[in-house]
Parts: structure tokens; sequence; C-alpha cells
């Protein structure tokens, strides 16, 4: 807190302000995500021919905004804060150079393309929209009354709305915070109490306006116990840590090399990746696109292998399909999905256990691998599926295994990078 009480009642009213404008505007955008998204999958269905012509056009249209307008609005929403981050944690007070990433114009494309492209088919999800979006809005709010809160750092205002951001998108207030707390512990940020607090307002006031929505997923309460079957959690969180890494390092390399096109041929890939998801969904189904919560709730719903070898193949070439063709979106939910699937296979392999059990443990490892935050990617699950307590050590296992395999692979990597000395 500053101690300033004038400049402390003027960031009360503000946070108050912004998180309830935040609330309503995120809670919108997801209900419309949503909507959309059942939309596509209804078309795949009726009119197969019609999702094959649709998906490219809006896959253009999507990608050619993001291109045209605001290039950040594309991408990886959960680096750009991390690079906002990093740069203020050099110059606090300069915002002209975290702009590009966080400024209106991001918000308001980044909203209208990824929903576009949602409607057309695409893979992405609304999460990492959610929470860039709510730093965004912030963060720029604060540059325009900086002559009332010039003693306040901006880095305050992106932990308090990224935090936001997962709170309302997954109706996880404690996550919000909890990431906070693991980011800023990262960082070893020089106003980690006054960031902290801020952040604690806003969420106090994101959860007194959620208090009465339902959860994102379904709610099973599978016997969370120790037993034989924890080896073969081990295993599967270290698959996913593995796969994460692959998952991650195709989307960074070719949606860099496609974005640094600079000539006219460009148009083709967005349409070409459009064509693709089509085709990949009219073979692999409804399952293996869009965000990824109805993927994830029909999972949840039934007792058997619901997603397929088929289904979660589809899900992570469409996802990376969508993201490297430059639509707008996120790969929060898409890994939950696929986090999801992989826990339906393997949940196969030992019939005596709640497949629940599986799935629940493959979404939050898939997760960890992709946030890079284990403990906030298990109170993400913990509290959007509703699980009881006793299952925070098994998601909080799931989650350390997947990010520590997926460590070790970039390790592995970079080794492998370095030039051999003679």
């Amino acid at each position: 807190m500053s101690k300033s009480p004038y400049l402390n009642i003027i960031m009360l009213l503000l946070i108050c302000f912004l998180s309830v404008k935040i609330s309503f505007f995120i809670t919108i955008y997801c209900k419309l995500f949503f909507d959309l998204g059942s939309i596509a999958k209804e078309r795949l269905v009726n009119n197969p021919t019609l999702f094959l012509f649709l998906t490219p056009i809006c896959f253009w249209i999507s990608a050619y905004m993001c291109r045209k307008f605001s290039f950040y609005a594309a991408g990886n929403s959960m680096e750009y804060i991390k690079s906002s981050i990093a740069i203020l944690q050099k110059n606090p007070n300069d915002f002209k150079q975290i702009s590009p990433f966080l400024n209106f114009k991001v918000v308001f494309v980044k909203a209208i393309s990824s929903l576009i492209c949602c409607f057309g088919g695409g893979s992405l999800g609304a999460e990492g929209p959610a929470v860039h979006m709510s730093a965004g809005i912030f963060a720029s709010t604060a540059n325009k009354l900086q002559n009332y809160l010039y003693k306040l750092k901006y880095e305050i205002w992106i932990f308090a709305g990224s935090a936001a951001g997962i709170a309302l998108a997954f109706n996880a207030p404690i996550a919000g915070f909890v990431y906070a707390i693991e980011k800023l512990s990262h960082l070893r940020s020089k106003s980690f109490k006054s960031d902290l607090f801020w952040t604690l307002i806003t969420l106090l006031i994101v959860s007194a306006i959620l208090q009465k929505t339902n959860a994102v997923f379904a709610t099973p309460k599978p016997n969370f116990e120790v037993g034989s079957h924890i080896l073969l959690f081990i295993f599967m969180a270290l698959f996913c840590g593995i796969l994460a890494f692959l998952f991650k390092s195709l989307n960074s390399y070719f949606f860099n090399k496609i974005a640094n096109i600079k000539s006219n041929w460009w148009h083709l890939f967005p349409i070409l990746g459009g064509f693709l998801v089509a085709l990949i969904g009219l073979y692999s189904g409804i399952y293996s696109f869009s965000s990824g919560v109805q993927t994830v709730n029909y999972a949840l719903e039934n007792q058997g292998a619901l997603l397929s070898y088929k289904e979660v193949i589809g899900r992570i070439l469409n996802t990376i399909i969508s993201f490297v063709s430059g639509c707008a979106g996120g790969l929060i939910a898409p890994s939950i999905a696929i986090g999801a699937g992989i826990g339906s296979i393997f949940g196969t392999f030992m019939t005596s256990v709640d497949i629940n059990l599986f799935i629940i443990v493959g979404m939050t490892a898939f997760l960890s691998a992709i946030l890079g935050e284990p403990i906030a990617a298990a109170i993400i699950i913990f509290e959007a599926t509703r699980q009881p307590i006793n299952s925070i050590p098994f998601l909080l296992l799931g989650s350390f295994l997947a990010l520590f395999s997926l460590k070790n692979c970039d390790r592995l990597r970079n080794n492998l990078a370095k030039p051999k000395k003679l």
C-alpha cells in the first residue's frame, strides 16, 4: 500500500470499478465463446459441407484482424504478460514499452478475433484471452489515470488483472490468488506485499460477484486414495510433461515462422489451416475442436473411455493448427482438454479404478506443463471441478511431475543445441 491515504482511496475506488467492469465483460465474453463453440459443433453434425466451407473463411478473418490491427492479439497470452512483467522489473513506470502487449486495441481485437475463430471451429480457448484482456484493461486504465496514480507501479495492475482473469474464466478466485503468489515469488518482486494486497482486494470483489455461478466443469467426486494405480498416475504425469514440451515447441516454432512471412503468401496459411482443422474435425468428431470445456464435461460425465486416440490426436493437431494460423485464442482450456483425453486413455489400463481419477489428474498435469505454475494449475482444477480437499495431494503430484518432465526435456534440448567444444 502507498503511504498516501488519498492515493489508497483512489486506488480502492478504481479497483472496485475495474473489478465489476471486468467481471461482467469476461463473463459475457466466455458465455459467447461457449455458445459459438456449440454452434460450430452443431454445424459439423448437421451441415458438414458448410463447416468445411466456413471454417477457412473464419480463420482468415480472425488471423487477418490480428495481423492488420494488433499483432499481439494472437499468440501466447500468458507469455505476453510474462514479457510485460519482465520489462517492468527493469523500468517500473514505463508503460510505453509494455503497451504493445497491453492496450485497449489488443483487448478489442483479441475479443473479436477469438470469437470469430471459435465460431468457425477453431480449437483455441477463452481462458488465456480472458487473463490477457483483463490484465490489459487494468494496466491501460491505470495508464490513462497516471496523473493520479503515478506513485503506483504498473506491475500491481497487471497482477490484479491477471488474477481476476483466471478467477473469472474458471470461477476459481483462490487459484487466481495462488497464481499471483507463484508469479511474484518467481520474479522476486520488490513490491511483493503491495502487489498481493491489491490483488487480494480485486479477488474479493470478483468472488462476491461469482458467488452464485456454477462450476466450469462437471463435478464428479471420485475416491482419491493411494493404491497400485499411483504408479500409473506418475507415469501419466511424466508423459503429459513430455507431450506438453513437444506441443509448446511446435506451437512456438511454427507460429513464429508464419508470423515472420512478409509477402502476400501469408494469406494462404490461415485459409489452409482452417481447411485442415475442418477436415480433422470431420474425421475425428466434435470432441476434437472448440475450446475443450464441453469435451471435458462429457468425459467427466461418462464412465467409459469417451475420448479415443483419434479424438485426442485430433484435438492436439487442431489446437496447433489454430494457434499457428495466427488466430486469437488461448492454450489453457485446450491443454486441459488434451490432459482429460490422455487421462481417459490411461484409465482404460486399470478398469478397477474410477476413470475420472485419471481424467482429473491428466487435466492438472497437462495444464501445469503449459501454464508453468504447478500449484496454481492444481488449484484451478480443484476449484473448477469442485473436488474434495483430499484430492489436492494427487493434483499437486501430477502437477509437479509434469512440470519436472517438461523442464528436463527443455534442459536436454538446450544442451543438445549448445555447440560442442573441439
